[in-house]
């Protein structure tokens, strides 16, 4: 069988994820119409008769002085060593290449390159035209696709694409295993999910999920988790007039959870303020952006 490993690569909201749950046809990595929703190097595991690639999810390549997002870019460099292949992600709406140019200046890799442009639906004729050609310039071997990840359309051509540089070779993981992520790493993702959907822009994005307990057998999970905020006045927005905004993002996530596992599930969140935790080391390891697993007590 052939098998291997395909980093995707990009700017933040390029639709990396969308693309990673469209190739699986399951919900391994949350998505958002938010820049920077994936936090988290993510492997969702394709597998068909004779094949299994090991598409590993990145955080959006951006630059920034936070600890935050050092880690994350941190996150999406460090994929490029060990990897068959490269998908570079480019958002085909956009006109302005400057910033995939200057990251495409600072990705060094003599791994084969796939550029993948996205959202060519919301693309003209004339904007592909000039895409085609610019990135072409930067990098003449690369191969190029056209895609639309939320419609689903071009992706047998990056399956296609990716298969052709992989090597004969043993599975890395079961046939039946989709991602490298546990139930704990899930639920924390979910919750932070439906804070970027109730929730202001910076709040989100301003704020972690932390997983302190995960209880399941069969029919039913049991999830405690905490929600920490940035600032002080960002404690009762998230908790909302009553307890009403954090019933609905509890309720939501719940749902959802409940869809994906197809068993009862039993969340309870609280909502602690944290102040700097972005630039605080020590928290940021606890939460999972580090070189820690996440899922704090969860059993």
């Amino acid at each position: 069988m052939k098998s291997g490993f395909c980093a995707i690569l990009g700017q933040p909201n390029v639709g990396k994820s969308t693309l990673l749950n469209a190739l699986l046809s399951k919900k391994v990595s949350i998505v958002s119409p938010k820049p920077q929703t994936t936090r988290d190097q993510i492997l969702g595991i394709y597998n068909e008769k004779g094949l299994q690639i090991v598409f590993i999810d990145t955080p959006g390549l951006f630059e920034s002085d936070e600890a935050l997002d050092k880690t994350m870019n941190r996150a999406a460099r460090s994929s490029l060593g060990d990897v068959d292949c490269i998908l570079y992600m480019v958002d085909a709406s956009q006109e302005d290449t400057s910033e995939d140019d200057k990251l495409l200046g600072s990705l060094k890799s003599d791994k084969p390159w796939i550029f993948v442009f996205n959202k060519i639906d919301l693309a003209t004729a004339p904007m592909m035209e000039k895409l085609i050609a610019h990135f072409k310039t930067l990098n003449p071997a690369a191969e190029q696709l056209q895609i639309s990840a939320l419609t689903n359309f071009g992706l047998k051509d990056v399956k296609e694409a990716v298969e052709r540089h992989l090597s004969e070779g043993p599975a890395y993981y079961p046939e039946e295993q989709i991602s490298d992520k546990d139930h704990a790493f899930v639920a924390k993702e979910i919750v932070r999910q439906e804070l970027l959907h109730f929730l202001k822009q910076e709040i989100p994005h301003q704020s972690a999920v932390y997983i302190s307990s995960l209880k399941e057998d069969k029919e039913t999970a049991k999830i405690s988790g905490v929600i920490y905020v940035e600032k002080e006045t960002q404690k009762g927005i998230v908790i909302g007039h009553g307890g009403e905004m954090i019933k609905k993002i509890s309720m939501s996530a719940r749902h959802e959870l409940e869809r994906m596992w197809q068993k009862h599930v039993i969340l309870v969140l609280e909502v602690e303020f944290s102040p700097n935790w972005r630039n605080d080391v020590a928290k940021l390891k606890k939460l999972g952006y580090g070189d820690h697993k996440d899922d704090g007590n969860a059993e």
